[in-house]
């Protein structure tokens, strides 16, 4: 991120729509009351597709809670993993937009907005998205932007086709939402199908031709309380940090990596890597790698020097272990004592609920490599929902990768599509089939 602006101080637009003028901004404590406002009064627009909670809707919205959405944005900003805007509309706050989960190696992030009803039905919304569509594939240098929606959102689905998303796969139950778990569409787009003008002139020059009308505006709105004080914020920003420092002691980062056996299958075991598996991991590496190249083709130098004995020792050293680090959970696998492959749980979403997989075993083992590769899964999928309370894994497979496919189903992931200009966890970037399990449903009920 060294060569992009600042994720916090970045403002898009303005971009002039049936006469309003349109701004992305980022948010600010003294937007809490137009935020509280108009959330309350488009509860039922926006609760069935938004997280579940214990609390109740206008609990949701005090005060105190935004102080620590404006800090949880402002710090995944300066981080580079996040992109939270204010919708602004001549000047009026007028919803959110965001960028989440940017991964500026893989060239991908998640997309999300909510606007004020009362400007939505005019192209508000789809302007937002086009102005961060934008960004992400401009100065950012996204490949690959995603956006789920719940199959009900039909307006939604709508807007995002007509900016040019496609539908590429129904997750099942990936996202809690409205009190239940439920599934959602994965829509997508990549930098390849970017219009010549970019989004943002191309969805206002598609308006322009819909509509001459101009953007009614809504009655300057009155105060519904005082700004929010001083002492409040300071108290709501100690919690927040507060908050963080105990994020770090959960199981999810929990310094303790277990190890992992089946009573069933004695000869297969998950443990924490050892600076001397570092000669067997980059011989398995290559011979796995020549296993994905039917035509032979050498691995590109870039790929050999990441697999160097100098970049695991160093790896290792400064690897964090637990499911919140950078890396994720990884674990070796071991069969009858020697070192034959890993395993990965990565890429937690901001729940804690669901997150990817990636297993892979030596090709020396030959013909015992696939039953090697399906313990290892089943040992990592059990551990993921019994103890770190995961709801949902998934992995992506290339369609060629037919042992893994069968891997997959036979610890009952299901293929939910096909992600296109996917880059998956041996680095390529090419189409990837989606497969995913959940934990069952009275399982999950008592962990949301």
């Amino acid at each position: 991120m060294s060569d992009q602006p600042s994720l916090s101080r970045v403002r898009l637009g303005p971009v002039v729509l049936h006469g309003a003028t349109v701004l992305l901004r980022p948010p600010r404590i003294a937007d809490h009351e137009q935020w509280r406002r108009i959330r309350l009064r488009d509860r039922s627009l926006i609760e069935p597709f938004w997280s579940s909670s214990p609390l109740e809707w206008h609990e949701r919205h005090t005060a105190k809670l935004w102080v620590r959405e404006c800090l949880a944005g402002r710090d995944e900003a300066r981080a580079g993993r996040r992109l939270a805007m204010v919708v602004e509309v001549d000047g009026r706050f007028a919803g959110q937009a965001e960028l989440i989960s940017i991964d500026t190696a893989t060239g991908s992030a998640e997309l999300g907005v909510w606007v004020d009803s009362e400007v939505a039905r005019h192209g508000i919304g789809g302007l937002a998205v086009a102005l961060l569509l934008d960004f992400g594939f401009g100065p950012i240098g996204l490949q690959r932007i995603t956006a789920p929606i719940s199959p009900a959102n039909a307006a939604t689905a709508s807007g995002a086709a007509r900016l040019g998303f496609r539908r590429e796969a129904v997750m099942t139950r990936y996202f809690d939402a409205g009190g239940a778990r439920s599934d959602h569409e994965l829509w997508a787009l990549t930098a390849a199908m970017v219009p010549p003008g970019g989004f943002a002139a191309d969805w206002v020059h598609s308006h322009r031709a819909d509509r001459s009308t101009p953007l009614p505006l809504p009655p300057t709105a009155e105060r519904t309380g005082p700004p929010v004080a001083t002492g409040s914020v300071i108290a709501s920003a100690a919690r927040y940090y507060a908050g963080r420092v105990l994020h770090m002691v959960d199981p999810l980062r929990a310094s303790c990596v277990p190890t992992l056996d089946d009573r069933d299958r004695p000869r297969v075991v998950l443990r924490k890597r050892r600076l001397a598996d570092g000669r067997q991991w980059r011989a398995a590496r290559l011979r796995a790698r020549a296993a994905l190249d039917p035509n032979g083709e050498a691995p590109p130098s870039t790929w050999v020097d990441a697999h160097s004995r100098a970049r695991w020792l160093r790896e290792v050293l400064r690897a964090r272990p637990g499911l919140r680090s950078t890396a994720g959970l990884v674990l070796a696998i071991e069969v009858d004592g020697a070192y034959a492959g890993e395993c990965r749980l990565f890429d937690l979403d901001m729940f804690d609920r669901n997150a990817r997989m990636f297993v892979w075993t030596d090709p020396a083992l030959g013909d015992a490599a696939d039953r090697v590769r399906t313990a290892a899964t089943r040992l990592l999928v059990t551990y993921a929902f019994d103890a770190l309370g995961l709801c949902r894994i998934a992995t992506a497979i290339e369609p060629q990768d037919r042992d893994a496919a069968a891997v997959a189903a036979r610890v009952g992931m299901v293929r939910e599509g096909r992600m296109s200009r996917f880059v998956g966890a041996t680095g390529r970037r090419a189409d990837h089939d989606l497969w995913a399990v959940t934990v069952p449903d009275d399982t999950a009920s008592h962990r949301t």
